[in-house]
């Protein structure tokens, strides 16, 4: 039963996402929290037997930047990649939602579900932000029935919390794409996705360049972000998914290196539940 690392403490949606993945891997892992992005990367990078489960998209706030920089700067690949739709509750030590004065969450969490607390409460709530959900789902323990936060179902169960509200979020189309990583290649099935990292030469057309190489394959280009090159001040990496199974040895992928200063191979891999 090989370890896989999630974005702890227990009850976050990274927890949610490792449980889905074991399950449909039908691997039986054993699921450890981990302080950090970072670390998790860098755990696994040290330890081929390991695997990590790390946020990558969120429908609505975009881009984890600390996911792409980690998976960039180590040598552990996308193996695979899940969806999974985030439902925030309304939770509470209590079970009277009029008594409560206070709402803790990530800051994440609040901002997605500002149209309820609104509707909800007078404009004097105190809204108090936590690092995390189940954090803040934790913190519920030590006070008294003012206080609720906003939390998975899943924090809920941990804590052993009320549901006063379920699904409060603003926009209910509200998911996060994860993906899995690991230090060695793994076939978890049909291969969808192919991700890769570059950085373009400094010229005019550079990365036109790049999109007309993919357009002459007939690949589909579904993502692509830049992130600081932390080399050189304005210079930047361009990250991309491909919709298609390959290896580093692709034509199109020959040719996108002899146009880039680098070029690095991040995995191609399936995607285990889309939603």
């Amino acid at each position: 039963m090989p370890d896989l690392l999630f974005l702890g403490p227990k009850g976050t949606y990274s927890e949610i996402g490792a449980k889905r993945a074991s399950d449909l891997l039908n691997c039986n892992c054993v699921l450890r929290p981990v302080s950090t992005i970072s670390k998790i990367v860098e755990t696994v990078n040290k330890n081929s037997e390991l695997f990590g489960i790390l946020p990558f998209e969120n429908s609505i706030e975009g881009i984890v930047r600390q996911t792409i920089d980690s998976i960039y700067l180590s040598d552990v690949k996308i193996v695979a990649e899940i969806d999974i739709k985030i439902e925030h509750c309304l939770i509470s030590k209590f079970n009277d939602i009029s008594k409560i004065k206070h709402i803790v969450s990530h800051p994440q969490a609040l901002a997605q579900c500002s149209r309820y607390i609104l509707d909800n409460f007078d404009e004097n709530i105190d809204l108090i932000t936590e690092a995390s959900t189940a954090k803040a789902a934790e913190l519920l323990l030590k006070k008294d029935e003012t206080f609720g936060a906003i939390a998975s179902s899943v924090a809920a169960k941990d804590f052993e919390l009320n549901i006063l509200a379920k699904n409060i979020g603003d926009i209910k189309e509200n998911k996060t794409r994860f993906v899995l990583v690991s230090k060695k290649e793994m076939n978890l099935g049909k291969k969808n996705r192919t991700s890769i990292a570059f950085n373009t030469k400094n010229e005019p057309g550079a990365l036109l360049k790049i999109l007309q190489i993919l357009y002459k394959h007939n690949l589909n280009l579904s993502f692509l972000e830049s992130r600081p090159s932390k080399k050189i001040f304005g210079e930047y990496n361009f990250f991309a998914d491909i919709d298609c199974s390959s290896d580093e040895e692709n034509l199109a992928f020959i040719e996108i290196k002899n146009e880039c200063n680098y070029f690095k191979f991040l995995g191609s891999y399936p995607f285990l539940e889309k939603m």
